[in-house]
């Protein structure tokens, strides 16, 4: 839609232009430098206002390093505020408007409505066209179906009541239009507007996980009157206008994004500071929002303090700007041009750790989502049916597990064995997080459960952090396991026998460990083996150790190569003999004493 902005004399602006303008448009920088002006700037272009209908007043938006200016007698009375915006045409009027134009509005000291003029004429003689009053006409149409909404950074009530009543106006015009009777509508009126905004609702449900309605006249001399947003909360209604700021912030994206897909004009937002009353981690996710949903069908242009939002500027098809003073103008420059601004440079410094920062939250938040996915997938299993389940860490624990009961009992497995591995049962290599997500599932074990669930943690330094669990669970006299209060969660950690207690004790115990070490080492093959020694356990006492001394001496220092895991549990361990799997009695007899103990199982004869 917009290419290019060209603003003069507009408030702290003295002369900037904006190119290769995006889907979404990222300006930053400190407080007071400009940045809002910018988007108002926009504003005043489209509609003839700064914030809201009939504030413009030309002294006090004039910029006073040109107004010393033209107090001199060389360019007395030479005072105007102008814009100048370069649109793209897209795929509307392809017949009668070149593919791109720009349009200049000017606003003289003396007038309150500006001078609107175009290079439409000249771009059309470039292609060697006349102009005529159809491409006029169409100029006019195009202009009239550009949409810009302004958002400032404080919204208050005034912002609510302008927003819904936008909304308002989309609604009842996508419904009602072309309708021969009012009344006869108005009885099912209820029912068509709730169907209308059924997305809006949906779209708010998917991004806060609250579920909201939207109540409607319900006389006929109601009908123009403002919509109000009913949102459930603690199983009772409260109006939108009643919640906290933070959700009635939220609401406004998903009103803009409602009618720009529910309307034929083409939508500019522009949001000043759209993180203010949102913590964190809802900033990142409205952040998203902007990016994979709502630059679809807008363009969007935004001021922003916070890393969630700045990181937009960063993406493909968005841009991002760093805004600051310098001989009390604003300026602007993108963020490639900023790093090479000594002005900037303090700036900057600052600005890149709190980037670094945010992407190492950025990382563990979406890392946490996933695990959240998993352990809602892990829990929908669990509770569809009533057999036992142990839960490993990792999927290649799982796969041994069920071979070793192969191999030492003659009986199908009275419980099923299943993994949390983060990356899911079909992921080719090692696991990720999976003791964290073992612990989440195990302390959200409901007590209406309909089956017990077993979790086994490695006994390794993160294994037994998270075996710690939470103070619902308890380790009953004499046990090695816990078992959760409501006694439908248990688990355990890898038992250990005294040939391998250094092992346990340097936190490096995981189940390849339960088989003898001629099975874990190829001899011939040393590239084979699956163990390594890690690099800092190669020196002893300043001396490097080389591979002989360190299969002998340091034992129990040795880490499974992740790259071998999936490759020696599918191909290794079940060519394994039987008496290869001596030690995972320790294991099942654990899983024994707990099933016996629910007093519904019984593996005694196996």
């Amino acid at each position: 839609m917009i290419e290019k902005i060209e603003i003069q004399y507009f408030r702290s602006i003295y002369r900037m232009k904006i190119n290769s303008i995006e889907d979404i448009n990222v300006l930053t920088g400190k407080n007071d430098v400009g940045k809002s002006n910018v988007l108002k700037a926009l504003n005043l272009f489209f509609n003839n206002c700064v914030v809201e209908q009939g504030d413009f007043d030309f002294i006090s938006n004039y910029n006073l390093k040109r107004l010393e200016e033209v107090r001199k007698e060389t360019i007395k009375g030479k005072q105007y505020i102008q814009i100048k915006v370069t649109f793209l045409r897209g795929n509307r009027y392809e017949k009668t408007l070149p593919e791109r134009f720009t349009v200049s509005r000017k606003w003289n000291r003396d007038s309150r409505e500006p001078q609107t003029t175009d290079d439409l004429e000249i771009s059309l003689k470039r292609k060697g066209i006349t102009i005529s009053n159809r491409n006029r006409a169409s100029l006019t149409r195009f202009l009239g179906k550009m949409q810009y909404f302004y958002i400032p950074a404080i919204k208050d009530k005034k912002i609510f009541d302008s927003m819904l009543h936008n909304l308002q106006n989309t609604v009842y015009s996508k419904k009602l239009s072309g309708k021969d009777s009012f009344v006869k509508l108005m009885s099912e009126l209820y029912g068509q507007v709730l169907s209308t905004t059924e997305e809006l609702s949906t779209e708010f449900l998917w991004a806060t996980g609250i579920q909201s309605s939207i109540s409607t006249p319900k006389e006929v001399d109601e009908l123009y009157k403002t919509l109000h947003i009913e949102t459930n909360y603690s199983g009772g209604i409260i109006p939108l206008e009643d919640r906290g700021d933070g959700i009635r912030v939220r609401y406004i994206p998903s009103i803009l994004n409602y009618i720009a897909c529910n309307s034929n004009n083409m939508t500019i937002w522009g949001f000043e500071e759209p993180e203010n009353s949102l913590e964190f981690n809802r900033a990142r996710q409205m952040a998203n929002d902007f990016y994979n949903q709502y630059k679809q069908k807008c363009q969007i242009f935004l001021t922003t303090h916070s890393p969630a939002f700045i990181d937009l500027g960063t993406r493909k098809t968005c841009t991002g700007y760093r805004c600051y003073v310098k001989n009390n103008e604003t300026k602007i420059a993108s963020f490639k041009e900023a790093e090479d601004l000594s002005i900037l440079s303090e700036e900057l410094g600052y600005a890149h750790i709190l980037q670094s920062q945010y992407e190492d939250f950025k990382r563990v938040a979406c890392e946490n989502e996933e695990k959240n996915k998993i352990i809602e997938e892990l829990n929908n299993r669990i509770s569809n049916d009533t057999k036992p389940i142990v839960l490993t860490e990792g999927k290649t624990d799982a796969i041994i597990l069920k071979e070793a009961w192969k191999k030492l009992y003659d009986i199908d497995c009275p419980f099923l064995i299943d993994c949390c591995d983060l990356l899911g049962n079909n992921t080719v290599g090692g696991g990720a997080a999976g003791a964290s997500v073992l612990n989440k599932i195990l302390c959200g074990i409901r007590y209406d459960s309909n089956r017990t669930v077993i979790g086994m943690f490695d006994n390794d330094n993160e294994g037994k952090k998270c075996f710690r669990l939470d103070a619902n669970y308890k380790m009953p006299g004499g046990k090695v396991w816990k078992q959760h209060v409501n006694k439908k969660g248990y688990a355990f950690i890898i038992p250990v026998s005294d040939d391998l207690k250094q092992i346990a004790e340097n936190d490096n115990l995981s189940i390849e460990f339960l088989f003898d070490k001629p099975y874990l080492f190829d001899e011939r093959n040393p590239d084979a083996s699956i163990l390594e020694v890690p690099d800092e356990k190669r020196i002893v006492n300043n001396r490097v150790v080389n591979c002989e001394k360190a299969k002998s001496d340091l034992w129990y220092c040795f880490k499974v190569k992740d790259s071998m895991k999936m490759g020696f549990a599918t191909e290794v361990v079940p060519n394994l003999p039987k008496e290869a799997f001596s030690r995972f009695v320790m294991i099942f007899n654990i899983i024994k004493d707990i099933l016996d103990t629910t007093k519904k199982y019984d593996i005694s004869s196996s």
